[in-house]
């Protein structure tokens, strides 16, 4: 429950309401009671509700505030004693409700002007149960709460970023949740699991079984696994009529047709329509389907399908195509999408032998969604699938890693008649992240051809720059200080737009890698000047203040984050390739660019590293500043760098260095494609702008076809430069584009001056744009109190270091306060609808019942009082309700004139989404911000216009149409290994060349890329399937090149080789032009890259990663932990507080202090003519951190660790062992005395470890946590007597039994 107060004058408010008087140097703070009953004349078992934890504001009639699921209830005490209740602000009442024999006698609130009801579900609420007299607790209830004896295998991510499974108590997993049923169906209707399990408690609070029994079998539908716990030894913890309703439940035992009459009532029967024609079984869908909405106040449902969209999923169904469009804003994802699972569902013959499409009969459906779309989707699914076709067997899962269960199968199960119908509803980069691990894999593989794939916004999901996810194991880097001080001056130089350093070049063993890198460097500063593409500081290492956006739970590794490298947010704590921040060497300047722009976010790095500069650093660099005074002083960074700016330059290399040697490089990694997907599954999707590269089906490939490739979308209405068409010709083309939007009125707007107000400030940039539209002389309103227009959409990110509440501040103080009264916006976190209060900065939900409010109250004026501001992760299908529900009621749009900030985005799909926010575009307005208009396209822009008659929009449409079909160099190299992985029978691909920079610098990248492309080229030209296919998409994307050259080639097998060799060397840098044809084929390939080297930044990239599960969902990190190198202890205590007083006898601290036996470091060096050696030995606790490498535990690390059972044993064969390996590890060697030289063995420990190191004699130490051997703890440990010194990885001595500080004895300061 998210909850804002405000404070005024020292009261704390909540809306317009006082809460708490804070001037009080101990304010007091009551919490009451509140006891309500029903005003209705149905009687039930609950007798009263009471409500705990309840505020009493400080009004002079007695009120009464509660806060429950992110909803406020006010109570009203009037003079008689009785209550007002309002929730939301709508008046409401106590009641206890009949819906039908399965939901009976429910006490909830009800509406006071509707008959809509609410089921709030809340610990906090205590419901009175009259007994009736009797006291059986068989009956009325048990000795234990049932709530607690039914358990849930529960999908988590751990620590390692491990998916596990644990089962939980469902009495641990409850929380608050609102539950709506709408008048006169009284269906139950959920949007999440979360809301099944609160219900579940509620029906036991209330004692009503049939309740129970209903959310029960949806709660089955949607769990990877219950377990009842009947009895406990000889306790009976289920009995009476409960244990009857969940054997009832799970149809074991003799059968009870009574409660069948009830319950099959609660679903609808779709397996009755098996025989129906698809057209009729679709009416018949559709007529369900309405009673699954609201009924409102004009007495008709609120969302009725029509015939269109009939037609359209129909379309879907039957379609040759695999994709198809629909204009923005038809119902895809509310209404065409949840109808496709109720099919798939069904049985009905017709419709399950298109589904098969040309393959198998499906029997799994994966429902694809982008990121911010999912938890939408989740509900759509939710609402719709889970009370069809009562008894049938079949799960709708909100987590695609519950396959990773043993008990989750695709296809029919052992004792199975047939197999069981699941539908799994996750993201894009979700689905492509469990493609990766191999145990998915073994369950999806086989069973591919019956699975479906339908993918919402599908033109989001083949983008070009989002195609690949990668899953990546990382390790420390080993970079030379030479090297760091290259990437120093690199860096420095590009930034400071200085010449490139080539004599300093000519001193490193490639002098060419480091131009080159200059090169690159340049061209990115280039880009980052404009402010879309400019880089958001807020990205730039990890701290609180960045991980306040971040819904992951990492905050158990923080310190870890904050000394990192540039990089989002997202991105967790390594670069991802495929993504914007994959690139190292762009990280790695853009380090320098941060460091060098908002060297603040480094106040407490240096902190940390302020000791460590030496006096010859500081003699170099830092003269300017006392030595005494940098080293041991209190001075922040960035107060230091604006006192003495001309130390900033010493300072950013000092803290540059230390970033670079921490930062991480791959170490291998694994990737799966969107274009994987399409080749290994049957997909149909949808879209409202439709433009896509065109790939073969699965249908296609299962055939091995040689005729051309179907198209996989409808492109009659694509218009290509090439094509030269006539202006009429354009127009028409473009209205079957827009469909039913066919009278869009637009103005082009010029936002150049964004360059200049942008360094001034984000919510300067949107000041201007408010003054702009104001000053507008066609704005029918500029001199009125009622704005020209009511919504804005941040296509490009313009404002992306700026929160609502600084958008609240400006509207305010531009507008007036007689003017907006809210601001809409979305929730970062899970993408709800909000509402912020600009009086009161109060923020509640925008749903049906403050919608409804808020029409009573302002009318059809509504829209010029709601503010509505769209940020740039939300561009994309997030539909902002009730807007057709106004427009039907009020004849107005919701939306007044949308201003959409496009900037210097040129791709005309997405303005078009972001214009589609409005789902009235016929009948609002749209100014269209954008940088480089022509002029004479700009001078030809006389106010309003109708979009496909403006020469932009020709300009900008026809671009489009290009670049999607040619796609982009990312895009073709991902297409050569999809069909590489299909020629392996793969899923993903395992890359051969993982950190490119560094082969370039060690110039092994040529060798390398010819040994990749010689295994791309025999393997994917090799096969049959896959040569063709690559040879039919090469021909389709050059007959739509504007290059005669290209548009009439024809390929021979010897081009299509060398083609193929040729996009790999680009791909990698490595391709020179060759002054032929071939040029121009990779230049078409490439895009929109005029450049041999790929720049692979985009903004899109950055901007459209979130998530919006309170967990890791889309992590791009490999397991560092398998199964196999897992060490397990354990240990019974009746008691562990009084074992942990004892340090003697506390087993698990002892245990996990223990040394293994084998070393986890190991290096050599010669002194004095002899060979010398040093070990370190992991205690078990140290093999618990991150701070280790997964496959130091082998088989002999098992071996060992499993004599830790007998602790003295244990240590007496580690002293016998590491001293006699020690001892054999020393002695002459013959080689000169005065000569010295190091070499590491091995090292399986990570960079920078936070530890305490123990000295058992030279060569000998012994590693653990940190303060895990201090000088209380060792006293009790076995191998006290021999453990000599102990420090941390600061350097502070811990205990010391040599008491020494000589360099040559042996001691914590021994050389």
């Amino acid at each position: 429950c998210t909850i804002h107060f405000s404070e005024t004058n020292g009261i704390m408010m909540y809306d317009d309401i006082n809460v708490f008087d804070l001037r009080p140097g101990q304010p007091e703070i009551n919490l009451y009671r509140v006891r309500l009953e029903s005003n209705s004349d149905v009687q039930s078992m609950v007798k009263y509700l009471e409500i705990t934890n309840v505020f009493r504001t400080l009004s002079l009639q007695e009120q009464y505030l509660i806060f429950i699921a992110d909803n406020s209830i006010l109570i009203d005490v009037t003079e008689r004693g009785k209550m007002e209740i309002r929730i939301n602000k709508v008046s409401a009442e106590v009641a206890t409700i009949f819906f039908n024999e399965a939901l009976s006698f429910i006490p909830c609130f009800k509406y006071s002007e509707g008959e809509d009801i609410i089921i709030f579900t809340s610990r906090n609420i205590h419901y009175l149960v009259d007994k009736g007299g009797q006291f059986c607790t068989d009956y009325y209830g048990m000795k234990h709460e049932l709530i607690e004896c039914i358990k849930s295998e529960e999908v988590f991510v751990d620590l390692n970023d491990d998916v596990q499974f644990r089962k939980e108590k469902l009495s641990d997993l409850l929380t608050e949740s609102k539950v709506v049923v709408y008048f006169p169906d009284y269906l139950l209707l959920v949007s999440s699991r979360q809301q099944l399990i609160n219900l579940l408690d509620y029906a036991l609070y209330i004692r009503n079984i049939g309740f129970f029994i209903l959310v029960l079998f949806f709660l089955r539908r949607t769990s990877i696994h219950l377990e009842y716990i009947e009895r406990k030894e000889k306790v009976v913890l289920i009995s009476g009529p409960w244990r009857e309703a969940i054997v009832y439940v799970l149809n074991i035992g003799q059968k009870n047709p009574h409660y069948d009459r009830i319950f099959e009532k609660q679903f609808f029967d779709l397996n009755q329509h098996a025989n129906l024609p698809l057209r009729g079984f679709i009416d018949v869908l559709c007529e369900n389907f309405t009673r699954y909405q609201r009924f409102t106040e004009d007495g008709q449902y609120q969302i009725v399908p029509t015939e269109k969209q009939k037609q359209f999923l129909e379309r879907i169904i039957c379609g040759e195509e695999s994709f198809h469009f629909s204009e923005v804003g038809t119902g895809k994802t509310k209404v065409i999408m949840p109808l496709l699972c109720q099919t798939f569902l069904s049985s009905n013959i017709e419709a399950h032998r298109y589904l098969a499409r040309g393959g198998k009969q499906k029997d799994t459906l994966v429902i694809l969604v982008p990121e911010h779309l999912v938890p939408d989707a989740r509900h759509q699914v939710f609402k719709h699938c889970l009370n069809l076709n009562f008894r049938q067997e079949y799960r709708v899962y909100d987590d695609i890693f519950a396959l990773l269960h043993p008990q989750v199968h695709l296809g029919a199960n052992n004792g199975e008649s047939k197999p069981k119908k699941q539908i799994f509803v996750i993201s894009f980069n979700q689905f492509k992240k469990a493609l990766t691990y191999d145990k998915i894999c073994q369950k999806v593989r086989p069973h591919r051809e019956h699975i479906l794939v339908i993918a919402d916004e599908v033109d989001d999901f083949l983008d070009r720059d989002k195609l690949v996810f990668n899953i990546c194991s990382n390790k420390a880097n080993t970079f030379a200080p030479t090297t760091l001080e290259l990437y120093f001056e690199t860096s420095c130089a590009a930034y400071h737009r200085k010449e490139c350093p080539r004599e300093l070049f000519q001193s490193s063993p490639n002098p060419a890698y480091w131009i080159d890198l200059y090169e690159k460097f340049d061209a990115i500063y280039n880009e980052i000047q404009d402010a879309s593409k400019s880089l958001n500081k807020s990205f730039g290492i990890f701290n609180e203040q960045t991980l306040r956006h971040c819904t992951s739970s990492i905050s158990h590794d923080i310190e870890g984050y904050k000394a990192l490298i540039a990089r989002p947010y997202e991105s967790v704590n390594r670069a991802m390739p495929g993504s914007y921040y994959s690139d190292v060497e762009r990280t790695i300047f853009l380090t320098f660019v941060i460091l060098s722009e908002d060297i603040a976010k480094y106040d407490e790095l240096f902190q940390g590293e302020r000791k460590f500069i030496t006096f010859e650093y500081w003699r170099e660099y830092l003269t300017e500043l006392d030595y005494d005074e940098l080293v041991y002083g209190h001075n922040r960074l960035s107060e230091i760098a604006e006192n003495y700016p001309n130390a900033s330059l010493g300072l950013i290399r000092f803290l540059y260095i230390i970033i670079l040697k921490r930062m991480e490089i791959r170490d291998r990694s694994r990737s799966v494609n969107s274009v994987d997907i399409i080749f290994n599954f049957d997909c149909i999707g949808f879209t409202g702008t439709p433009f896509l590269d065109n790939y073969p089906t699965s249908d296609y490939i299962r055939h091995q076809r040689e005729d051309d490739i179907p198209p996989s979308i409808d492109r009659s209405f694509y218009a290509y430069t090439s094509e030269e068409l006539s202006q009429d010709e354009f127009e028409n083309r473009f209205s079957q584009f827009q469909g039913q939007n066919s009278d869009v009125k637009v103005e082009y707007v010029s936002s150049d001056f964004m360059q200049e107000s942008l360094k001034i400030g984000e919510m300067e940039t949107l000041k201007e744009i408010f003054t702009r539209e104001q000053e507008n002389p066609k704005a029918e309103s500029r001199k009125t109190t009622k704005a020209p227009f009511n919504a804005i959409v941040d296509l490009c990110g313009i404002f992306k270091l700026s929160t609502i509440e600084d958008v609240r501040s400006l509207v305010l103080e531009h507008f007036g306060p007689g003017c907006f009264h809210y601001i809409y916006h979305i929730d970062q976190s899970d993408g709800s609808d909000r509402m912020l209060c600009i009086k009161s900065k109060n923020d509640v939900t925008f749903d049906e019942e403050f919608y409804r409010d808020l029409c009573k109250r302002y009318g059809a004026d509504l829209r010029h009082k709601i503010f509505f501001f769209v940020d740039n992760r939300n561009y994309i299908g997030k539909d902002v309700p009730y807007q057709l529900i106004y427009q039907r009621h009020f004849k107005l749009p919701l939306f007044v004139k949308s201003v959409v900030i496009a900037h210097d985005v040129e791709d005309f799909s997405k303005i078009w989404q972001a214009m589609g926010r409005s789902r009235t575009m016929n009948d609002t307005t749209f100014s269209i911000y954008k940088s480089n208009i022509p002029a004479d396209m700009i001078k030809g822009n006389n106010g309003l216009g109708d979009i496909k008659t403006l020469p932009l929009t020709r300009l900008l449409y026809t671009k489009n149409c290009d670049c999607k079909m040619a796609g982009n160099l990312s895009s073709i190299y991902q297409t050569l290994i999809a069909l590489y992985n299909l020629s392996q029978d793969s899923f993903y691909y395992s890359d051969d060349i993982v950190n490119s920079f560094i082969e370039k610098m060690e110039m092994t990248i040529q060798t390398k890329v010819k040994m990749l492309e010689d295994k791309i080229a025999r393997v994917v030209l090799g096969t049959p399937v896959p040569a063709r296919i690559l040879e039919h998409i090469f021909l389709d994307k050059f007959r739509g090149s504007p290059n005669k050259a290209v548009a009439t080639v024809e390929l021979s097998h010897d081009m299509v080789n060398a083609l193929a060799r040729q996009i790999v060397k680009q791909k990698f840098e490595q391709r020179y032009p060759s002054g032929d044809v071939y040029d121009e084929f990779i230049r078409f390939l490439s895009g929109e890259q005029d450049s041999l080297m790929e720049i692979s930044y985009t903004k899109q990239q950055q901007k459209q990663k979130q998530k919006q599960k309170a967990k890791s969902q889309d992590n791009d990190t490999m397991d560092v932990f398998d199964k196999k190198n897992q060490l397990t202890f354990a240990f019974k205590t009746d008691n562990y507080l009084d074992m942990s007083k004892n340090p003697n006898k506390d087993e698990a601290r002892l245990t996990l202090s223990l040394p293994i036996s084998v070393p986890i470091f190991e290096m050599q060096y010669y002194a004095e003519g002899c060979r010398k050696s040093i070990q370190v030995y992991p205690t078990i606790q140290f093999l618990y951190s991150h701070h280790i490498m997964g496959n130091y535990i082998s088989e002999e690390v098992h071996r060992v660790g499993k004599g830790a059972a007998d602790p003295q044993k244990f240590c007496a064969d580690f002293v016998s062992t590491v001293f006699s390996r020690a001892a054999s590890k020393d002695g002459m060697n013959g080689v000169d005395p005065d000569g010295f030289d190091s070499k590491v063995i091995f090292s399986y420990v990570k960079q920078h470890p936070q530890y305490t190191l123990v000295g058992i004699q030279p060569g000998v130490y012994v590693i653990g946590m940190k303060d895990q051997f201090n000088l209380h703890d060792c006293e009790a440990h076995p191998l006290h007597e021999i453990l000599q010194y102990a420090a941390d990885e600061v350097g502070f001595i811990l205990f010391d039994k040599k008491n020494t500080k000589s360099v040559d004895e042996f001691g914590p300061y021994f050389f």
